[in-house]
């Protein structure tokens, strides 16, 4: 039996026991600093750090056995999960400051971080593209803890020594939505993720850099919302905005961050926002929290779907009253119109067909029907910021 720690950047925060033989961990953990206890390790208010609970907290670090193209990678690795990929890198990420090392292991954060230390970028390959030129791969690198579906990779730009993320698509059309998502975020003077349009192996990718510093923490709202006891009173938007707010955020802030992603998840019809990709940032040091700027907007505009039509449509995660929520009830929940100039809307549509044909990718036709349905949508959208008025 091993003793283990897990660390956020320099802070011990829970000591527990690890089984090698089955690569579990044993027992109840001890807290060492509560401020900075993994979410996952809170359930209705209160510590939950026994065994299972520590896994599934390491579990949910791995990348994401629906990853696209992942199970090839591993056959290419010879290793046989996402969960032992990531036990070879200390757990460290590029999202957040956790990571966890042997008790006894003269080992520092300052010395082992990837926000200021170089890393192999060869593993990162192999999972954008399910192959690589190594033969002898370094498991020195953040991927092995990034979330989600779509391939990705982090890479150091040469140029400056930032930190960014590239991100494949499975139709092609993803990495476009990000630029156009992050565009159209910047007109309505949002705070977004900005997303450039690249090539790698020849397919389109996109790149952001990273939205954090060394001593940041991406914080979703599926953890923060699965750390509280939910209060059947309230809508799921007022009980999100009450949880981001006990947990340190500015009301007005939270409430209006919440409002730039209804609202541009309607103009270009997302139909993959979840509970995973919007939420806070903390800093682990001051315990400062704000929203996260706009992230993750690929699956719009009618991204692999073969027809393009204004019909309404369910999707996630808000509802009002309604036990079936749709894109229009959600647009319904905007509450600060007067700060959104929709004026600066007018030659959108044009705009973004004029980028999807900058591609090659898709038909005349198809990008026309998109610019006709995005014209209708900015007049819907004009309309319900009146209805409201």
């Amino acid at each position: 039996m091993d003793r283990r720690v897990i660390m956020c950047r320099t802070h011990e925060v829970l000591l527990f026991d690890y089984d090698s033989r089955t690569g579990h961990a044993a027992g109840t953990g001890t807290i060492l600093d509560h401020d900075r206890l993994p979410l996952e390790l809170v359930t209705h208010g209160k510590d939950a750090v026994y065994a299972k609970r520590i896994d599934a907290w390491w579990r949910h670090r791995a990348i994401p056995s629906t990853r696209d193209g992942i199970h090839r990678a591993l056959d290419t690795m010879g290793i046989r999960s996402t969960v032992e990929l990531l036990n070879r890198s200390l757990g460290l990420s590029l999202s957040d400051q956790y990571w966890v090392r042997p008790a006894d292991a003269d080992l520092h954060w300052h010395d082992v971080n990837f926000f200021t230390n170089k890393f192999d970028e060869d593993l990162g390959k192999l999972l954008l593209t399910t192959y690589s030129s190594s033969h002898e791969l370094s498991f020195n690198a953040p991927d092995a803890s990034t979330g989600g579906d779509l391939p990705k990779r982090w890479t150091i730009r040469p140029q400056d020594g930032v930190r960014a993320l590239i991100k494949g698509g499975r139709t092609g059309q993803e990495p476009v939505n990000e630029v156009i998502a992050s565009r159209l975020a910047e007109r309505l003077d949002i705070a977004e993720v900005r997303y450039s349009l690249g090539e790698y192996d020849n397919r389109l990718v996109c790149s952001c850099d990273d939205m954090l510093d060394d001593r940041e923490e991406l914080v979703s709202a599926w953890q923060l919302l699965g750390s509280v006891k939910r209060d059947n009173r309230l809508s799921m938007r007022d009980q999100w905005e009450r949880t981001a707010t006990r947990f340190g955020c500015d009301a007005r802030a939270i409430a209006d961050a919440t409002d730039d992603w209804l609202l541009v998840d309607y103009l270009m019809r997302n139909i993959d926002r979840h509970y995973n990709n919007f939420g806070l940032i903390r800093d682990v040091e001051t315990l400062a929290v704000r929203p996260a700027p706009l992230f993750d907007t690929g699956a719009s505009l009618w991204c692999g779907e073969l027809r393009v039509d204004n019909r309404d449509y369910r999707t996630k995660p808000f509802y009002s009253t309604c036990t079936t929520p749709t894109a229009r009830r959600q647009l319904g929940l905007v509450r600060s119109w007067d700060r959104y100039d929709l004026g600066t809307l007018r030659d959108w549509p044009d705009d973004t067909a004029h980028r999807l044909a900058l591609t090659n990718m898709m038909a005349p036709a198809r990008i026309d029907l998109i610019r006709d349905a995005l014209a209708q949508r900015v007049a819907d959208t004009v309309k319900a910021r009146d209805g409201r008025k």
